[in-house]
């Protein structure tokens, strides 16, 4: 049995197959979608679980270098766009239009990941990265200037986050 952290099985086994890049789309509960393989369903009942306590897992479990929202997330709905951005403080924070996560981002994402979060705007694409302080470690050179601030970043918040 795992000690802590995620222990709903196929989104574990979700996380570690990620790569750099690949894409986590974590979703509120009215997002419509047909129910495939690649389909993680965490919805109990509404509210639970909720978007941010979903991210806060996924945050000790993954390496994400950018996560994007829709576009009006952050007007229209500002708890979930600081409460991911306070998540993943060392990610860059990137929006797209809703057409994007229901189209490209939805046929794009390795994995979809459907919360309680009873919601508007309430979907996140995680785009999974490096552990840059940690990759770059073995390679006996300073870390490229192109990687210097994801670096920095990285050593500063680590695997817990600002949260």
């Amino acid at each position: 049995m795992r000690r802590g952290g995620i222990l709903n099985t196929r989104l574990i086994r979700a996380i570690a197959e990620m790569g750099h890049d690949d894409i986590l789309l974590v979703t509120d509960a009215g997002f419509p979608m047909p129910y495939e393989d690649r389909v993680i369903d965490l919805a109990l009942v509404p509210g639970v679980p909720d978007l941010l306590t979903v991210l806060r897992a996924i945050r000790q479990e993954m390496w994400v270098e950018r996560f994007a929202m829709i576009e009006e997330a952050r007007q229209n709905n500002p708890n979930a766009w600081e409460g991911t951005s306070k998540i993943f403080p060392d990610a860059r924070a990137e929006t797209r239009p809703n057409a994007w996560f229901h189209g490209e981002g939805y046929h794009g994402a390795k994995y979809i990941v459907r919360t309680g979060a009873w919601m508007p705007w309430g979907n996140v694409a995680l785009f999974s990265g490096i552990p840059v302080q940690e990759w770059f470690a073995n390679t006996g050179a300073p870390v490229p200037p192109e990687w210097e601030e994801r670096y920095e970043l990285n050593v500063k918040f680590g695997r817990a986050g600002n949260e």
